[in-house]
């Protein structure tokens, strides 16, 4: 235990660090706040694109470094798979990209990254004054179909799976480990952050749907 605690304490804190800021930094409060010393037009157009980036920065080049880098020696696999297990779960591990794919075509990965609200506040800046507004997901539109009519949250559910059937190594395991637990911290606040801008209408949506994995007895 000693000797895990020297190897993963540092990417541990590090990865702890990144999940509050990256939840918090995602909720209502923190815009409020950031919006009175910012000013709400960069908010509404330019923060979602500074906040995946920051987000991209922080966890590959902040935590998966000091998870890695620091640990080659862990990298090796625990366990041999037989043919017929490491198949199955290539075709997990596969599956699992599909779904995070879909989920992001679903939530429309230029606004996903922030692209299309960067680019209407550069045309709001340059005087075009014609710019229709955007519709967000998961602000303004609640969206239940496709992969989301399975599980409320598919991108971190199936980085999940990605993580766990990416090979059996202590810092695959460790690293898998640290982000279930962000995976359910993270999914909390979000569905008290959905359930507050949708109200009622999230709330039976979240009845019906899993948050990570599907609920096969509701009737579709």
């Amino acid at each position: 235990m000693t000797a895990l605690i020297e190897s993963y304490g540092p990417s541990l804190a590090a990865f702890a660090v990144f999940g509050l800021l990256h939840s918090a930094a995602a909720q209502e409060p923190f815009k409020q706040a950031l919006a009175k010393a910012a000013g709400a037009f960069f908010v509404d157009h330019f923060w979602r694109l500074v906040y995946c980036g920051l987000s991209f920065a922080a966890l590959y080049w902040g935590v998966a470094a000091l998870h890695w880098n620091r640990n080659p020696d862990l990298d090796a696999w625990l366990v041999v798979y037989p043919d017929w297990l490491w198949a199955l779960l290539t075709l997990v591990h596969l599956g699992s990209i599909a779904v995070i794919y879909a989920a992001f075509l679903q939530s429309d990965y230029l606004e996903f990254l922030g692209f299309k609200q960067a680019w209407r506040g550069l045309c709001l800046i340059l005087g075009q004054s014609d710019v229709p507004p955007l519709e967000l997901f998961g602000t303004h539109r609640l969206v239940v179909t496709g992969v989301y009519r399975w599980v409320r949250h598919p991108m971190m559910a199936a980085g999940l799976w990605f993580l766990l059937t990416s090979g059996p190594s202590t810092n695959n395991i460790i690293y898998a480990a640290m982000y279930a637990a962000y995976m359910f911290i993270g999914g909390y606040f979000e569905d008290r952050r959905l359930g507050r801008v949708f109200g009622d209408e999230y709330l039976l949506y979240r009845q019906r749907v899993g948050a990570f994995f599907p609920r096969l007895s509701w009737n579709r």
